[in-house]
């Protein structure tokens, strides 16, 4: 009698377990021997069909002018489209930004960002997990994410 109470405990907390909603997915960020994981700023459940916003979940580190910044990310992000969205300070002082090309889904888990030039200084970095497309008022493409992830950097 004492061994099936038992057994009920373990398998009735394997079954909470698994009803628990999944850990959102961390994209890994490093540059210049350093290292930051993060978790998402906004992300939708798929599967779901519910958004979560996390804006505490921004990180910061370092990343030395005409250093490149290494991004990878993990299935859930990389087995849809994305892209990379980054801002930087010129080497003349001037605000720029950019953007990668769209990553087809399931083709890329890794990017290497490098800026124009070596005096640039790369100042913030977001990954989005592109969800759908759609047309814009004047019928532009408009890039729809259900994630992201922000890196602010430091020189």
């Amino acid at each position: 009698m004492r061994r099936m109470g038992i057994a009920s405990l373990v398998a009735g907390g394997l079954l909470l377990a698994g009803c628990s909603a999944p850990h959102p997915p961390e994209v890994t960020f490093f540059a210049d021997g350093k290292t930051v994981r993060l978790n998402p700023s906004q992300y939708c459940r798929q599967e779901a069909d519910q958004c979560d916003g996390f804006p505490e979940a921004q990180g910061a580190m370092p990343v030395p002018g005409g250093k490149p910044l290494n991004i990878s990310v993990p299935s859930q992000v990389a087995e849809a489209p994305w892209v990379v969205v980054f801002k930087y300070r010129a080497a003349d002082g001037s605000q720029q930004q950019g953007r990668t090309a769209i990553f087809k889904a399931g083709e890329q888990y890794a990017y290497t960002l490098h800026l124009p030039t070596a005096g640039d200084q790369l100042t913030d970095v977001e990954v989005q997990r592109i969800a759908n497309v759609a047309a814009g008022a004047g019928n532009e493409l408009v890039f729809v994410t259900d994630a992201s992830w922000v890196l602010q950097v430091s020189s």
